[in-house]
């Protein structure tokens, strides 16, 4: 398996850090890895390793930085409130998560997103459609972009690029972690709608895991441990922000890149049998 060349080609894209922008506009402290309420990353639509990791910030994430015209609201795209949305019910979990506080964080008038998006309901799926569409799509481009650097890739190298690929927009998308460590606690329409959007794309997964169990070329490890030991398991760190920032006496700051590189071999070799 030529797994030398997944880093080298991660490195020649794209050897930088993962952007972190610092304020979380509800409680005002610093989230390392994580897009400002309400800012807007401009290289996160992007595809593909480089649009995945270089962008600028537009505007701020603390509102008191924002300079209203007086008595206009600033307009903000669909895509600032969807996004603000979903990282307001991944920071909140959905209960607490109120349209009028979100419309204020935003400095909306109390009713503009309701109009815009319906319903608390309505503006989860939503924001839900909006942010995985990108983060999936992003997985998928950056796995594609890590396979097309080896010539015949077997089951094995695609197994890794996609783990690695998941990984890296992981860094990108902390919310996505914390989003599902909400609402993966109790059955709910809500984690139904999630699942419907997740698993398709987990399916790429599966035809290289069967055909590599099926093989013996891997141990029998379950889809379910496999999914978990990536997302829950080598995601954390993008997630747990302030519990891996303990970490950085023993391993200096966090290098998502390196991280995702690692963690990807690291499975891999202990899956093969």
């Amino acid at each position: 398996m030529k797994v030398g060349l997944l880093l080298s080609s991660v490195n020649e894209l794209a050897r930088v850090h993962v952007v972190a922008i610092a304020t979380d506009a509800a409680t005002g402290t610093g989230d390392t890895g994580t897009r400002g309420t309400g800012a807007r990353r401009t290289g996160a639509r992007g595809t593909g390793i480089e649009g995945a990791f270089i962008g600028d910030i537009e505007g701020s994430a603390d509102p008191s930085d924002r300079v209203w015209t007086r008595g206009r609201p600033p307009i903000h795209s669909d895509d600032e409130m969807l996004l603000a949305a979903l990282q307001a019910f991944a920071r909140q979990g959905y209960a607490a998560t109120s349209i009028r506080a979100l419309n204020a964080e935003l400095g909306l008038s109390h009713a503009t997103i309701g109009q815009r998006f319906g319903s608390k309901a309505d503006l989860f799926r939503a924001a839900m459609d909006h942010g995985f569409q990108e983060f999936l799509t992003q997985i998928d481009a950056v796995g594609n972009e890590l396979l097309e650097k080896i010539d015949s890739p077997s089951d094995l190298d695609e197994l890794q690029a996609r783990i690695e690929a998941f990984l890296l927009i992981a860094a990108q998308w902390p919310e996505m972690g914390r989003l599902m460590n909400q609402e993966g606690l109790v059955g709910s329409d809500r984690l139904d709608h999630i699942v419907s959007l997740v698993m398709p794309a987990f399916a790429v997964w599966m035809d290289p895991l069967e055909r590599l169990r099926a093989s013996g070329q891997i141990r029998p490890i379950s889809a379910r441990g496999l999914f978990f030991l990536v997302a829950h398991g080598a995601e954390a760190p993008f997630t747990l922000t302030a519990f891996s920032e303990v970490f950085d006496e023993f391993d200096g700051p966090l290098d998502p890149v390196a991280h995702a590189h690692d963690m990807a071999r690291v499975i891999i070799r202990g899956i093969t049998a």
